[in-house]
Parts: C-alpha cells; sequence; structure tokens
C-alpha cells in the first residue's frame, strides 16, 4: 500500500534552538545566521517551552510607538530574553500527521510554522512552504501512483478500462467500467494521490448500484 507524505518527510530535522535566558541580541543573531524566522525555546529540563519568532523581536521597534502597542505586544517589546519573547505554548504536531492536518492546523492559528514533536522530544520544524512539497511530485510520478494505487488495486477486475492521463497535477480519467459505485471510489482515491491538483473525471459506468439514475457520466 502507498504511504502517502506525513509531516516527517517534509519537515527540517536539524533545528536550532535557543534557551529560555538566550538573550534578545542572541537571538536576533541566531535567526540571522541560519537564516531562518523563528526559533524554539527550550526550558532549563530541555522541555520546548515556546517559539520566537521574527515578529516577536520587531516588536522592539514598534516600541518607538506605545500608543499602537497592544499590552502584550508592550511585554514582548520590553523584552531581554527568549523566555519573555516566546510566544508560548509552542503549537506542536506529531511527525506521522499528514500535511493537510498540518496545514488545517496553522490556518487554525494564524501561524506559518508548527514544531514537530516525537513524544517529548523536538523531532523537527515544518513551515507551511514544506506543505508544498506534496505539490512537486511530476506528472510522471502522479500517473505511476495512480496506475499501481488506485486503477490496479481498486478496480483490479477491469483496470485496461480506465485510462488516465495527467497534465501540470490535473489528472483525466476516461474510460467506462461496470459500477456507478467504483467511479465514485476511485474519483475520492485519486484526490488523495499525492501532488493532484485537480480530477476531471469522465469515466461512464454501466450500472448504477447507488440507487440514483441510470446511466451517464459521474463528474
Amino acid at each position: 500500500m502507498r504511504r502517502f507524505l506525513v509531516v516527517s518527510d517534509v519537515m527540517t530535522k536539524d533545528v536550532v534552538t535557543v534557551t529560555e535566558d538566550t538573550p534578545f541580541k542572541a537571538v536576533a543573531a541566531v535567526l540571522a545566521e541560519h537564516h531562518i524566522s523563528a526559533v524554539p525555546v527550550r526550558a532549563a529540563t530541555g522541555r520546548i517551552t515556546g517559539v520566537v519568532s521574527e515578529t516577536d523581536l520587531l516588536y522592539k521597534e514598534e516600541k518607538r510607538r506605545p500608543n499602537v502597542l497592544h499590552p502584550k505586544a508592550r511585554a514582548k517589546a520590553d523584552a531581554v530574553t527568549a523566555g519573555q519573547l516566546m510566544t508560548s505554548p509552542a503549537v506542536t504536531i506529531e511527525g506521522g500527521r499528514t500535511l493537510d492536518e498540518a496545514a488545517r492546523l496553522m490556518a487554525a492559528r494564524g501561524i506559518t510554522r508548527l514544531v514537530v514533536m516525537d513524544g517529548d522530544a523536538l523531532a523537527g520544524i515544518v513551515t507551511r512552504s514544506d506543505l508544498l512539497s506534496a505539490f512537486l511530485a511530476s506528472d510522471q510520478e502522479i500517473l505511476s501512483c495512480i496506475h499501481s494505487d488506485v486503477v490496479e488495486r481498486h478496480l483490479w477486475d477491469e483496470p485496461q478500462a480506465v485510462k488516465v492521463e495527467v497534465q501540470d497535477g490535473v489528472v483525466t480519467l476516461t474510460g467506462h467500467v461496470e459500477r456507478r459505485s467504483a467511479v465514485e471510489l476511485v474519483t475520492l482515491l485519486v484526490e488523495d494521490v499525492d501532488g493532484v491538483v485537480a480530477v476531471r473525471n469522465k469515466l461512464t459506468w454501466r450500472t448504477d448500484d447507488t440507487n440514483r439514475s441510470r446511466g451517464g457520466i459521474f463528474y
């Protein structure tokens, strides 16, 4: 069975961290040196307690305009250590979660990165741009996966009945199969293949086993 991409497949594994008592300027230097936009913060026990981002650091610049800062932002503007700067708790995800789960969590929290954990241990960082890795599969790779993991596996009794074409990640399915339910199943399975942008299902069927109208094309 094909394994879909999960967070651990696309995350950055070599993660730079700072401690809660790391000075403000040292945190800024870490971000600049490693060309990163955020860094996890460790407590003395090693536990990840938060994340400091470029945005957290930039509140210091806004300190010159105190009237526009809300209380939390003002506290960050006055911060001198990572522990005072960080956003806590860190928003985390397990490495075995799917990319769409990570994307939904980022969207729900309004953030662009997640700390990836393996139990209580830091495993990596995954960013919004990392999630785009799923769409880097070539058309040929997508086509191969659809044939082996969808058509041949789920239409094993009539795999030759389905023709698959892939252009820029858009999949077109044509052919004539026995059951309408198979058409719907194939659509859902193809949509889940990594790299697929859209599915144009032009399959027709002989028997409507879904208790709907007889014959036709499912879109």
